[in-house]
């Protein structure tokens, strides 16, 4: 994703979370050995155990209390509504009043896919030469073709919203989903036409919405596509059963666009019929109809030959204001990875280090486990506990069966992380975004999170690194690169964002309003919890080798980023002892697994020739940060 992927630096691009690892238990020998690379808790990079299940018991604790306290109000299907408003509130609108020329790319066979800049005010320090961070987002604006859904048994469906509510019925949630693929589809086409965009509505001839409504959204009876560059697209939105091996090619007529017509006849028919769980929870299903990490949704088969009621005029105003919603719903969707990113920062604890991440998965996870597994209506529980605002979006990932990826992304490799959504929404999913306090570091002594920090955003051009959770441990401000000790004082975090078109041209032009900021604070990192009656016994191998993996992948993926960008890395936490810095540099959790060279032992300094150009080099930069 451009400069807004969450990736390494292209030599390390390669994906690193399913590589082998050894583990080393308190008692077991250390080995050096290339061809058995090991580790130890407390070896200066992995936690002990006594931290490690202190960690884990903290999560346990915090999960397994909000699964079982339902928060007030949750029995109402307008708690769940107003908190996704919430998180919409800053979301924009998709493609909003473009400008003609917009950076616009797509051919026969690939995704019709819109370029934009988001411009991040960093710092208020007027001495800064880099007060702002640009990062690219793709959004997908058609698709070669539309997606597709597995036809799944007439099982009952895992959980239910509001949580008090009766079991959702499965065939008409199926129903609903369709419905909502075809309102959004609707509303595409209306956007699209706006735009200046050669855009259709295609019904099966002699039919109309309002009288055959649930003929042609459960027989793929209509088209939503939009011509260009001499190719067709098809909405981002549009759903078919697999069973539809072909689109039909039949007699089809184009038809005004009306998606609130079409909006108002799905409303009526789930309030008259009690299915306001299954109406919220469709909508959310909808929307991941993009994501890039989830397999195809399955639903039961639909129910056939629905009638249409007549409209009703007693409809509670946040139906409308959540319909109102839809174009923001629409833009956060068709964004590479946004609504994932969302979805997964609900696990995200800014306060641990990346070499406790598994420990802390290891606890949520066993908090809403039974019987090894995942129980999801106690995740929900817990979820509408913590963050309401993606209650809905959890609720349709779970009647989809799709959580599982998601559950994998989060508590065995890492989450998908997208800064420019997670801006939008007012979510944490980065320590990139946290205000880390460092009043008890000693002056000459920096967190590396201030460190990493300050090296993504006095950089115009680098990648968001792989891990959400931050660096551990600190190191002195002299051994800090030239480019990231100029701009250490000047405190960058994200302040403010504003988005633009990127043009044909090249030139940029501002697509909304600035929109400002209020920095979360945290008072420092949970590298050592406290010890005192922790549990000095290991977890069980299968538990704690994922758990181990997981930090490993988060530790090796952002030191060995930093690494990249930095010209190297030296693990100095200020105490001189440089047996332990070289120790620390060939840990296992440390080294670069695809550099060949990383590897080698770390000597001594050794005399050399003088290099008079390259101290010229050194001089300049030197001048140049001075």
């Amino acid at each position: 994703m451009g400069d807004g992927d969450a990736s390494l630096p292209p030599s390390q691009e390669r994906r690193i979370a399913d590589t082998e690892l050894a583990y080393q238990s308190d008692d077991s020998d250390e080995s050096d050995s290339a061809n058995n690379v090991t580790w130890a808790p407390g070896d200066g990079i992995c936690p002990s155990t006594a931290q490690f299940n202190r960690c884990c018991e903290a999560k346990f604790d915090q999960w397994s209390t909000a699964a079982s306290t339902p928060p007030p109000g949750s029995e109402s299907s307008q708690y769940y509504i107003q908190s996704f408003l919430d998180l919409l509130q800053d979301v924009p609108s998709f493609l909003h009043s473009p400008p003609k020329d917009i950076n616009i790319a797509g051919g026969r066979r690939s995704y019709l896919t819109l370029t934009s800049t988001l411009q991040i005010q960093t710092t208020d320090n007027p001495d800064c030469d880099q007060p702002e961070k640009p990062i690219d987002y793709y959004q997908c604006l058609g698709r070669p073709s539309p997606a597709t859904y597995e036809t799944k048994a007439d099982t009952p469906l895992p959980v239910a919203i509001p949580v008090s509510a009766n079991p959702l019925r499965a065939g008409y949630l199926t129903n609903i989903v369709l419905a909502w693929s075809y309102i959004i589809s609707s509303r595409w086409v209306e956007i699209m036409q706006l735009a200046g965009m050669e855009s259709q509505m295609l019904l099966d001839h002699d039919t109309r919405i309002e009288e055959c409504f649930w003929d042609i959204v459960t027989q793929s009876g209509w088209v939503a596509r939009v011509k260009w560059n001499q190719g067709v697209f098809y909405s981002p939105w549009m759903l078919r059963s697999e069973d539809d091996k072909k689109e039909r090619r039949g007699d089809r007529t184009p038809v005004a666009s009306n998606s609130s017509l079409a909006f108002d006849i799905l409303l009526d028919f789930c309030v008259s019929e009690g299915l306001e769980g299954e109406l919220i929870i469709g909508l959310a299903a909808v929307l991941f109809l993009t994501s890039r990490n989830a397999p195809s949704p399955k639903f039961a088969p639909p129910i056939l030959n629905l009638g249409i009621p007549r409209s009703s005029t007693k409809k509670e105003l946040v139906w409308h204001q959540l319909f109102q919603s839809i174009d923001k719903c629409m833009f956060l969707s068709c964004t590479q990875d946004a609504l994932d990113s969302v979805l997964c920062s609900v696990f995200f604890d800014p306060s641990i280090p990346c070499n406790l991440m598994g420990a802390a998965s290891l606890g949520v996870r066993k908090a809403l486990s039974k019987g090894g597994e995942v129980d999801l209506q106690q995740l929900l529980n817990a979820i509408t506990n913590i963050k309401p605002q993606l209650s809905i979006l959890w609720a349709g990932v779970l009647c989809s069966h799709q959580a599982t990826s998601f559950l994998k992304l989060t508590f065995r490799n890492l989450p998908p992380i997208n800064l420019a959504a997670a801006l939008w929404t007012n979510t944490a999913q980065s320590f990139l975004q946290i205000a880390y306090e460092s009043s008890d570091v000693p002056e000459p002594i920096t967190p590396r999170a201030n460190e990493f920090q300050t090296s993504y955003f006095c950089r115009s051009v680098i990648s968001v690194p792989w891990s959400p959770a931050p660096p551990f441990g600190a190191t002195p401000i002299s051994n800090l690169s030239l480019e990231v000790r100029a701009h250490l004082a000047h405190i960058h975090i994200p302040r403010s964002w504003r988005i633009y078109w990127n043009l044909t041209s090249g030139k940029q032009v501002p697509a909304s309003a600035t929109h400002y900021l209020t920095p979360v604070h945290i008072d420092g990192i949970h590298q050592s919890y406290s010890t005192e009656h922790a549990n000095e016994m290991p977890y069980p191998e299968s538990e704690q080798r994922p758990a181990d993996e997981q930090s490993w992948a988060a530790t090796s993926r952002l030191f060995n980023w930093h690494r990249g960008y930095d010209d190297g890395i030296w693990l100095d936490d200020g105490s001189g002892d440089v047996d332990a810095i070289r120790r620390r540099q060939r840990h296992a959790w440390m080294v670069d697994p695809f550099d060949d060279d990383s590897d080698e032992e770390v000597e001594e300094t050794k005399h050399r020739e003088l290099d008079v150009e390259g101290i010229s080099r050194w001089k300049g930069e030197v001048e140049r940060f001075s």
